[in-house]
């Protein structure tokens, strides 16, 4: 498989986000100002569902709602690109259905090793690319941030679904990219 590592420039989009049952995330807080832009741009949706957030990628921004994780190095196509920001756990069988009301790059990252099945799923998936860099969250704290796996898609408007994980723990985020 052809791996790549490739320079976008990431506008800020930002997602609108279905269903949205309030949050208990203790940690994150939405990006306010951009939220007429995301119904513009993009749908998600994540079954079963649960709470999540989104913000602007960038060094220190915060991985998910439920912890105080940050993604500390983020590489150069992501930044200032869209981060959606779920659960640091998500159940097994969660499946992620993103529209894309506009062109974008969707870059989609888990964790090497707790990833859900995500390493299997993605291999199989058509029209992804595995990128050459990842991000890497918590990286003054262990090891355990610092092996990410990113796939990327270059897509036009239209509806992406992401296979339910096949185990527990998908330790995952995806940022999007206008083009």
């Amino acid at each position: 498989m052809a791996t790549r590592g490739t320079r976008s420039a990431c506008l800020g989009i930002l997602f609108f986000f279905t269903p949205v049952t309030g949050s208990t995330g203790a940690f994150a807080q939405p990006v306010e100002d951009a939220i007429g832009k995301a119904e513009k741009i993009v749908r998600v949706i994540v079954e079963p569902p649960f709470d999540f957030r989104f913000g602007i990628m960038k060094p220190g921004v915060l991985q998910h709602i439920d912890r105080t994780y940050t993604y500390d190095v983020v590489p150069e196509e992501l930044l200032n690109g869209v981060l959606f920001q779920g659960i640091h756990r998500p159940p097994t069988g969660t499946a992620v259905t993103i529209e894309l009301l506009v062109p974008a790059t969707i870059y989609f990252f888990f964790h090497y090793k707790v990833d859900g099945g995500y390493a299997e799923i993605f291999q199989k998936m058509e029209n992804w690319e595995r990128c050459d860099t990842a991000p890497q969250y918590d990286i003054h704290n262990g090891d355990h941030g610092l092996n990410m796996i990113m796939y990327r898609r270059e897509a036009v408007a239209g509806t992406y679904a992401i296979p339910p994980t096949e185990e527990y723990r998908a330790c995952f985020s995806f940022v999007i990219c206008k083009e």
